[in-house]
């Protein structure tokens, strides 16, 4: 009995999942302007404005193309995949790029925040082109 409800947890975890894999996906996919990054030891912040260049990320179904003043950069496949962040400690959405960075996720309409998951690193935030 322990090990049927045992199963049947693990299936509904599963499938829990699976399904929200494909919903954060969707809403990933497009072309995303930089509008700022902040971080790193020295607390700093860039913008367009005091770097002097526009950035741009775009995802489609497992792959994230970055565009630096609209000439492509570079070209990585990626997976979504659950685990524990370094900022919260709970498990949480991570992108998990085909270099070993991981990146967690949030995402409210319009706006994206990618997080770098590594110590004094830094957050950048893009909107929706």
């Amino acid at each position: 009995m322990k090990n049927l409800i045992l199963i049947l947890a693990l299936t509904t975890l599963m499938s829990c999942t699976t399904d929200h894999e494909p919903n954060l996906n969707s809403q990933l996919s497009g072309k995303w302007k930089w509008v700022e990054s902040s971080g790193g030891i020295d607390g700093r912040t860039e913008t367009p404005l005091t770097t002097g260049n526009e950035k741009s990320i775009e995802f489609s179904s497992n792959s994230i193309k970055t565009y630096v003043n609209g000439i492509l950069e570079s070209e990585l496949s990626y997976e979504i995949q659950q685990d524990e962040s370094i900022r919260t400690m709970d498990k949480t959405d991570l992108i998990v790029y085909e270099d070993g960075r991981k990146q967690s996720i949030e995402i409210n309409e319009n706006d994206l925040i990618l997080f770098d998951e590594c110590y004094d690193c830094f957050q950048n935030e893009y909107i929706k082109e």
